[in-house]
């Protein structure tokens, strides 16, 4: 798992939702997440048809939208995870299927496979009707691939963060054949699970909302895996406040100072020395020092 976090995306998909949508659930304060509970898990955990379509009732109506998908009976494999004759090593099947029959009308088929899982269900329900919210409003990017990623991210922006962090958790499995002991990881999402939690973050801070509401009814790999990214959110702030027109330490000339999208650091445009947020705090530190000195010594004198 990389914690490497494309913090410039996510802005920019932020700031992209905001011009589409508009600032979603105004005034929502502590009511803008919604919370999964063990008895919502708990229900949606039967896998039945008609209690998954039950479950993403509840959640669209929890985010106000006027129509909701239907799911049906998923048409794929039985049950990959106990078939010892599925082959998991060229698996292509996606966790879901949405299919539009026109605006405000889609159907959604889940991979079975997800049925092990309650959070990695909720995560999908998650998923496939933000991809439905997504449509009724024409928000779509071209390429599948950027689409997927951003309706991630969405689900967060719709207050549906929490089931989509807590599904990103993996699950594992042996399964004997010819002999042998295979192990198998399945997991879903199209992002890391860093970025989904930083994604989490990073609405929570943008609607200035309780951190600690924030964290409620996530799992325990989930609420630290927030704590973990609340660090390196602060470690890019302090980068970007170094972002702009000033002298560089390393060669004494007046450049730009740009965040590279590539490693998300510092560099002078002139030199190209990385500039970071330790040691422009030294920085700043040893000058505060130097300035006192200089001001006992003129008063001595």
């Amino acid at each position: 798992m990389t914690n490497k976090i494309n913090y410039s995306w996510i802005e920019s998909q932020f700031a992209y939702l905001n011009g589409r949508i508009g600032i979603y659930k105004l005034g929502s304060k502590d009511d803008f997440f919604f919370d999964p509970t063990p008895g919502f898990y708990g229900f949606i955990a039967q896998g039945t048809t008609k209690a998954l379509n039950e479950g993403i009732k509840i959640l669209a109506d929890f985010i106000c939208s006027a129509t909701c998908p239907i799911i049906e009976d998923w048409k794929g494999v039985s049950d990959p995870l106990i078939t010892l004759s599925y082959d998991w090593t060229n698996d292509d099947v996606p966790p879901g299927l949405i299919k539009y029959n026109g605006p405000y009308h889609s159907k959604i088929e889940l991979n079975i496979t997800n049925k092990h899982s309650p959070l990695i269900m909720g995560a999908i329900l998650a998923h496939e009707l933000t991809h439905h919210y997504l449509d009724t409003k024409n928000v779509r990017l071209p390429k599948t691939e950027d689409n997927e990623r951003l309706t991630d991210l969405a689900t967060s922006f719709l207050g549906l963060g929490k089931l989509t962090l807590n599904g990103y958790e993996p699950i594992s499995w042996e399964i004997k054949r010819d002999g042998q002991t295979n192990r198998y990881n399945y997991n879903v999402g199209y992002l890391s699970a860093y970025e989904m939690a930083m994604i989490h973050l990073y609405i929570t801070k943008y609607r200035s909302l309780n951190p600690d509401y924030a964290i409620r009814e996530l799992s325990p790999k989930s609420q630290k895996m927030f704590d973990s990214v609340n660090h390196l959110y602060n470690q890019f702030n302090q980068k970007k406040q170094l972002v702009g027109e000033r002298q560089c330490l390393h060669c004494n000339n007046f450049a730009k100072f740009t965040i590279n999208p590539v490693d998300e650091n510092v560099y002078c445009s002139v030199c190209g020395w990385e500039w970071n947020a330790i040691l422009m705090k030294d920085y700043k530190k040893r000058n505060s020092i130097l300035r006192k000195f200089i001001k006992v010594i003129k008063k001595n004198t």
